[in-house]
């Protein structure tokens, strides 16, 4: 955790208490955990990361999510030998790593985590934070976020299915973001599926059901991993040179 410059600092941001998902030694993941009350636009001053022209007029949650998502960030890219406090923005809001690495950030209205690593160890590397949603929440999105033989499997699940369904929906919520650096378009959540769900080891598996790149075609499987407490989930995936 970097040192925090004021009592206005500690009361906005702090390290996270969501429990770690046990990554490699090739990955490096930093989280926090932060306050929407405490939040005010000085914070960016204080802790020296840049305030982006594009949320001027953007509300206090943006502001702070970003802020918090940042400060991640920059623990996260310390903990590969990097330092800066620079990391801007670019097509489509993703954000712009320095030469040769590798991330993914993410980030509730409570928490933000980001994973980091050098892209000559992983090609595919994206990471999702959930609340877990409720049973009115599902209703309202499940028919464009899994498909009907997806639904079925889930209910079998040791899950509940509000569970299980939100751990895909994050799951293919990671699988966007590590393949978008390569596929360069979003895709919808139909583009892949979830063929297994392991809950003993915490892993799963999903599956593109269409080609997006000559190199990710239909078919293509992909493995995550997971971890939840009783407020959220969070889903892994990374994949190896």
């Amino acid at each position: 955790m970097l040192a925090l410059s004021s009592a206005a600092v500690s009361a906005f941001i702090a390290p996270s208490s969501f429990p770690a998902l046990d990554c490699d030694n090739n990955l490096i993941l930093a989280g926090v955990d932060y306050r929407l009350a405490d939040y005010q636009q000085s914070l960016f001053s204080e802790l020296a990361i840049p305030f982006p022209a594009s949320l001027s007029r953007a509300v206090n949650k943006r502001q702070s999510e970003y802020l918090a998502g940042r400060y991640a960030a920059i623990q996260a890219l310390a903990g590969l030998g990097i330092t800066t406090r620079d990391i801007p923005t670019g097509e489509h809001r993703s954000p712009v790593w320095p030469k040769g690495v590798l991330a993914s950030i993410t980030h509730t209205s409570t928490s933000a985590f980001c994973v980091a690593a050098g892209k000559q160890t992983i090609k595919y590397l994206g990471i999702d934070h959930e609340n877990w949603l409720k049973a009115d929440n599902v209703a309202e999105i499940k028919n464009s976020i899994i498909n009907e033989k997806e639904e079925v499997f889930l209910k079998q699940s040791d899950m509940s299915f509000e569970q299980a369904f939100t751990l895909v929906f994050s799951a293919k919520e990671s699988l966007f973001k590590a393949l978008y650096p390569s596929v360069g378009y979003y895709f919808d959540f139909s583009a892949a599926q979830i063929i297994d769900l392991n809950t003993e080891n915490h892993s799963f598996c999903l599956r593109l059901t269409e080609t997006l790149t000559p190199a990710l075609t239909a078919g293509a499987s992909f493995n995550g991993q997971f971890i939840f407490d009783e407020s959220a989930v969070q889903t892994l995936i990374c994949e190896p040179c």
